[in-house]
């Protein structure tokens, strides 16, 4: 799946409302940056991970994100499969 966030994007503002408004977002997330720079931050921690073009990252269940900069995010998200094997 493709992902596009513009400058000013927050998981706060524009996607917890969409989900009924949990703490944090329940769910992981891997994949590639494209493009731009996004911040994702756990909330139980504190601890922000800044990620940028050619990056790859897999993002666990808890965390808030910010796009950072006047440059879109661009990021592919890889599916878990639907059953195993």
């Amino acid at each position: 799946m493709r992902a596009i966030f513009e400058p000013g994007w927050t998981w706060e503002a524009d996607e917890k409302p969409l989900l009924g408004s949990p703490d944090s977002c329940p769910m992981r997330h891997t994949g590639y940056c494209m493009s731009g720079k996004l911040v994702v931050r756990m909330i139980d921690t504190g601890i922000e991970t800044h990620l940028s073009t050619g990056d790859f990252f897999e993002i666990p269940p808890g965390h808030d994100a910010y796009v950072e900069g006047a440059e879109r995010v661009e990021l592919i998200l890889f599916a878990p499969p639907e059953h195993q094997h």
